[in-house]
């Protein structure tokens, strides 16, 4: 008996990487299909923009597409039916015109962000199309703790200043829009039950989805952050001693299987967005 409904994986880390880079597990490739073929929906919640995240998914050839796409941590993108994807609800609208702001009326604390970024070995800003400071790059991990620390003690910091972190990278965004809320918004649009949702991920930005209130399924594989492992034992969940695409599919197969159920809790609604600052 399979607990699955909806199924939410990280893509980095987490569908591709470990022994087999970007090339599918075997035990990946079967258990995607048989999940999907069983009825549940498959969205793919990355950091990646759009464009990136559908290139990663040719090269893995899964043999099964995703019916949503969460990119860029925030937006929601489904197929328009003629071989591309469009907005789903209003969601990437609202999402756009909030961050808009965020950084109109916070650009002297970007320039902050900037110029300590100059002054900081290791650490380059990354900035979008149109020029605006997006995010950080270091060098280590080591780095980018330093440099996090300092952004969070400049003055001026916009009240809905956040940011989603992933590796050597951080990524800037209103406190209001992360992959946790993004999944939640999809579960309001499908009216989806949080019992039924698996969701899978392994670092830092993966963590608003892996508490246990948006998905009572929650997974990593054993490349997971120890902050991602902490947080699936807390909310019952399955921590893989298999790493990435491996470990995926081995957390689908339980829950597909119902060798491993779903967590109770005291209500099964999708939960209004909330903020949580980055661990």
């Amino acid at each position: 008996m399979s607990f699955i409904r909806l199924l939410s994986t990280d893509f980095d880390g987490t569908l591709a990487g470990g022994a087999w880079g970007e090339i599918c597990a075997p035990t990946l490739a079967h258990e995607l299909p048989a999940v999907v073929d069983g009825g549940s929906l498959w969205v793919v919640n990355t950091g990646r923009p759009l464009e990136s995240a559908l290139d990663g998914l040719e090269s893995l050839h899964l043999g099964v597409s995703p019916d949503y796409i969460l990119a860029s941590e925030r937006h929601i993108f489904q197929p328009d039916g003629k071989g591309g994807w469009i907005d789903y609800g209003d969601w990437n609208q609202t999402c756009t015109e909030h961050h808009d702001l965020l950084f109109l009326e916070g650009g002297g604390f970007f320039s902050q962000i900037e110029k300590l970024a100059e002054r900081t070995t290791g650490v380059r800003v990354l900035h979008n199309a149109e020029g605006v400071p997006e995010g950080l790059v270091a060098d280590t991990e080591e780095t980018l703790n330093e440099v996090t620390l300092d952004i969070l003690d400049l003055p001026g910091r916009p009240k809905n200043f956040n940011f989603q972190r992933s590796n050597i990278y951080l990524r800037f965004c209103h406190q209001n829009y992360n992959k946790g809320n993004s999944l939640a918004e999809l579960n309001r649009l499908l009216d989806m039950p949080v019992e039924s949702i698996l969701a899978i991920g392994d670092h830092q930005n993966d963590l608003s989805m892996l508490y246990g209130d948006v998905a009572a399924m929650v997974a990593c594989p054993s490349n997971a952050h120890p902050l991602v492992k902490e947080s699936v034992m807390n909310a019952g969940g399955h921590v893989s001693e298999l790493e990435a695409g491996e470990g995926t599919a081995e957390a689908i197969h339980l829950y597909r299987t119902g060798k491993k159920k779903p967590r109770v809790l005291p209500s099964m609604h999708p939960v209004p967005p909330s903020v949580r600052l980055n661990e």
